[in-house]
C-alpha cells in the first residue's frame, strides 16, 4: 500500500507540475506579447521559465511556501506569542497606542537608515 500512495503522490506531482507549466505557457502567451512586445514561448520555455523563477527565488518548498526567508526566523512566531502575552492585559486604547509608538519606532529607524544610505557623513553626526 505504501508502495502505491508513494506512486500516485508522484504521478499528482508531475501532472500538477506539467499543468502550472502549461498555465505559465498560456498567461505569458497571453499576456505579454501584447503587453511588452516580446515573442510567445513555448511549454518547454515555460518549463524553463519556471525552474528560473525557482532558483531566484526559492518557490516550489512546501506545498508553495517558499524559501525565499529562510535563515530569517520567519517561522519563529514566538515574538507574536511575546506581543500577544503583552498586550493580553491593556485596554482597547492602550493597545492602540502601544502599536502606534512601535509603528512610529520603526518607521524612524526605517527613515534614519535611508538617510544613512543617501548620505554617509551623517552616520557620524550625534543626534
Amino acid at each position: 500500500m505504501n508502495k502505491k500512495k508513494k506512486f500516485l503522490g508522484i504521478l499528482i506531482f508531475i501532472a500538477v507540475f506539467a499543468a502550472s507549466i502549461a498555465i505559465v505557457m498560456l498567461l505569458w502567451n497571453a499576456l505579454i506579447p501584447s503587453i511588452i512586445g516580446w515573442t510567445t514561448i513555448n511549454y518547454w520555455q515555460a518549463a524553463g521559465l519556471m525552474i528560473l523563477c525557482r532558483l531566484l527565488l526559492g518557490g516550489f518548498g512546501r506545498f508553495g511556501k517558499g524559501h525565499f526567508f529562510r535563515g530569517r526566523g520567519h517561522h519563529d512566531h514566538r515574538h507574536f506569542h511575546d506581543l500577544r502575552e503583552r498586550m493580553k492585559g491593556m485596554s482597547r486604547d492602550e493597545r492602540r497606542d502601544y502599536i502606534r509608538e512601535h509603528m512610529r519606532a520603526a518607521h524612524s529607524f526605517g527613515e534614519r537608515f535611508k538617510e544613512n544610505r543617501e548620505n554617509p557623513q551623517s552616520r557620524n553626526k550625534p543626534e
